[in-house]
């Protein structure tokens, strides 16, 4: 695989999560917090060593200490700092540098304790309803499954892992955007007031792409995360009974992703939500592009893995 596809997806998420963010977060903190973060994370997949990526993690976290960076809009800018899955890099680094005797202990706890984190998050996500929180939660799972996946020290479970990486990334800073640009038009309190907002009947188009989204997640045939549902079970499998959690974990989180879908989009519209804009011509844009490379990952996985 390419060693710089990653790294070029999350400048593309940074520069599409700049593009599509609503006027009201473009403030000049807020876009250089995000910046320094798809720089961090960049930065980190470009390393060679494990000191290197350490650090350019560590670093990521500071525009989020400093006070009012993101108090307009935090969830984008966090979404591209868990996509960058950065601690499952620095794991499966360590991991490769250590003598074949101790990684080959090492790993089958590795796996197990990913996939206990990976149902945590999950579940956590199940009970939870303010849609920020979900989509957080999720997108920890789906880190803590891909660090699983590298770590199964086989083939398919890297394959697996490095095309969810890459699906999970796309789809949820997707479902991010979209959240955020709901947010700055209808407002924080009614976006998280729980209950079904009827959201469709205003913004259709929104609509459609946090769908098509929401089951690439879920692992849509001709979507990217069909492919790395299949090579990311074949490789835990491979590596031990452990892997039989994973169908679990992944259905639980695409039940997850659609009821979300359901809470925002169905339903008799409220007030507030009453002649709501639709997609603008730069989110269509973004979300469009980022939906046709989820359908080419989909359609030729084999040019973007191993």
């Amino acid at each position: 695989m390419n060693e710089a596809i990653l790294p070029a997806l999350h400048a593309a998420l940074t520069f599409g999560v700049l593009l599509s963010a609503p006027r009201i977060l473009l403030t000049p903190r807020w876009i250089a917090g995000v910046l320094w973060i798809g720089a961090c994370v960049a930065a980190a997949h470009l390393s060679r060593g494990f000191e290197a990526a350490a650090f350019a993690w560590a670093a990521a976290f500071a525009p989020f200490l400093a006070a009012r960076v993101f108090e307009r809009g935090i969830l984008p800018p966090l979404a591209l700092l868990l996509n960058g899955h950065l601690g499952a890099l620095l794991v499966s680094r360590l991991l490769l540098s250590l003598p074949a005797d101790a990684a080959a202990a090492a790993r089958p706890r590795v796996v197990f304790l990913a996939l206990l984190a990976a149902a945590a998050a999950v579940a956590l996500a199940f009970v939870e309803s303010r849609p920020g929180r979900v989509l957080v939660r999720l997108m920890a799972g789906h880190g803590a499954l891909s660090l699983a996946g590298l770590a199964c020290g086989n083939a398919a479970g890297a394959a697996g892992a490095l095309a969810l990486w890459q699906s999970a990334a796309v789809a949820t800073v997707m479902l991010a955007c979209i959240c955020a640009g709901i947010e700055a038009r209808i407002g924080r309190e009614t976006l998280n007031r729980g209950g079904f907002l009827g959201l469709a009947a205003s913004a259709p188009r929104l609509a459609v792409f946090f769908a098509l989204a929401a089951l690439a997640l879920a692992g849509l045939p001709l979507t990217m995360g069909f492919p790395a549902a299949e090579l990311l079970l074949r490789g835990l499998l491979e590596a031990g009974p452990a892997g039989l959690a994973a169908p679990a974990i992944g259905a639980l989180g695409a039940f997850v992703a659609l009821r979300l879908f359901a809470a925002l989009f169905w339903g008799r519209p409220l007030d507030a939500a009453r002649g709501m804009p639709d997609a603008l011509p730069r989110e269509r844009w973004v979300l469009g592009a980022a939906l046709l490379y989820l359908v080419i990952g989909g359609l030729f996985p084999s040019a973007l893995l191993p």
